[in-house]
């Protein structure tokens, strides 16, 4: 993976895939004028990024006891991001309460366009292999137009997310990285979104 500089801050490209990632569904969430999700989107992304960068306390206490600027400087590593991913999640989980069922609809086409974004970005800043990532670019716009198509249906709505995670799956399993930490992550997503909205629909019943 590269890394870049901005000044004296040194990221991994994987930084900027997720910031362009969630910019781009903040964004994408405003332009549906849908203030609310917007809003729980941004909070989701605070909150992970929040613990991700303090869960470092939790994992590395010595090292912050003896040097408090630690904080400032380091992170969780994977165990942090982890951590805040599934806070993240939970939050979403929970606050999807607070949407109207057109808001609750936009839930998963922003993930297929935060996943779709990230591996743009990603691709763009490592030069991964160019026939993957087109053929990934391409399958998820599909996608995303499929589940646009009819998305008020939520089996379809869910029948089309998992079908997306397989995809992302085949993807991942020819350039032998299945077991990496994005398809990991897609999954669990796939998992927590799907969930709320069977039990969605499930309460209108």
């Amino acid at each position: 993976m590269k890394w870049y500089s901005i000044g004296s801050l040194s990221f991994p490209a994987s930084w900027a895939a997720i910031s362009a990632a969630l910019i781009c569904a903040y964004v994408y969430t405003r332009l549906q004028r849908k203030n609310m999700a917007a809003d729980i989107f941004s909070n989701a992304f605070f909150i992970f990024l929040l613990t991700w960068k303090l869960s470092v306390i939790l994992f590395q206490f010595k090292t912050v006891y003896s040097n408090p600027f630690a904080v400032v400087y380091f992170n969780g590593g994977i165990k942090g991001y982890w951590l805040g991913i599934t806070i993240a999640f939970l939050y979403l989980f929970f606050a999807e309460k607070k949407l109207d069922s057109q808001e609750k609809d936009l839930l998963m086409e922003v993930w297929i366009v935060i996943i779709t974004v990230y591996e743009l970005v990603y691709y763009l800043l490592n030069k991964w292999h160019i026939l993957l990532s087109g053929f990934q670019l391409i399958g998820s716009v599909v996608f995303l137009m499929l589940l646009r198509r009819n998305f008020s249906d939520k089996v379809w709505s869910i029948q089309i997310l998992v079908l997306f995670t397989c995809f992302q799956g085949l993807i991942y399993s020819l350039a032998g990285n299945i077991l990496s930490v994005p398809m990991a992550t897609y999954t669990f997503g796939t998992l927590i979104l799907g969930w709320a909205a069977w039990k969605g629909s499930r309460k209108k019943q």
